[in-house]
């Protein structure tokens, strides 16, 4: 979905640092209490997947005995916590990855580093994309000016919801409320308008990139080509 003049903040990545709230665990219920969350089961590492080079595999493992290290001698290092989840997730451990992000959020249920992790594991690893929604929810309830977390959120409605595509539109002029004339929204909802034949609209968002870039020779092409087809 992306094009070169597409100006994204940068791919939303493991350590987004932020803070805040989202009610629903402001008394301490984060997840299910049936799921109890030690250091000791949580420090286990296992590489699942079996695609990775034998030097990859040892770098991770050689990673991991350094979190190790680090997480045994302060059980709340909650940096340390969310690279563990990096680790797991890189080898295919996906629940590991989960179980780890969901003790860091145990940690600091008013961050967002977690709950963004979280989002992205759901969505795209574990298929459950509505747990995926949940969690990117709870990151923008805690960090309501990081536009990335309302990119991921349009994302996951568009390419991960069947049937709620819809909600990709409402999601990004919602924060364009929030973030008027942010052409990181602006280029990917023309896009979208374009991608899915909504010519007029195409036309009227890509004419708002072209304003805020002038210089963007690619903007400037796809609003021509738009207007051809009138």
């Amino acid at each position: 979905m992306s094009k070169k003049y597409y100006i994204i903040c940068g791919v939303m990545t493991a350590l987004v640092l932020s803070a805040g709230v989202f009610f629903a665990y402001q008394q301490g219920y984060i997840f299910k209490k049936e799921a109890v969350l030690t250091p000791e089961k949580l420090l286990i590492f296992e590489i699942k997947d079996k695609n990775l080079s034998a030097g990859e595999a040892r770098i991770y493992q050689e990673n991991f005995n350094k979190a190790l290290v680090r997480l045994r001698a302060d059980q709340e290092d909650f940096t340390g916590w969310l690279f563990l989840g990096i680790l797991k997730k890189g080898v295919g451990d996906y629940e590991g990855a989960r179980d780890v992000w969901q003790y860091a959020a145990q940690l600091r249920p008013k961050s967002s580093p977690p709950f963004v992790n979280l989002a992205d594991l759901y969505a795209n690893f574990l298929n459950q994309p509505q747990k995926g929604l949940e969690m990117i929810k709870i990151a923008i309830a805690n960090e309501p000016n990081d536009i990335n977390f309302y990119l991921m959120m349009a994302d996951i409605y568009r390419y991960r919801l069947p049937g709620q595509e819809a909600m990709y539109e409402t999601t990004m002029l919602e924060a364009l409320q929030k973030f008027p004339d942010n052409a990181n929204l602006i280029g990917p909802l023309a896009g979208y308008f374009r991608d899915t034949n909504q010519t007029n609209k195409a036309i009227q968002w890509y004419k708002e990139l072209v304003r805020l870039l002038p210089d963007n020779a690619a903007a400037k092409a796809d609003l021509a080509e738009l207007e051809a087809k009138q």
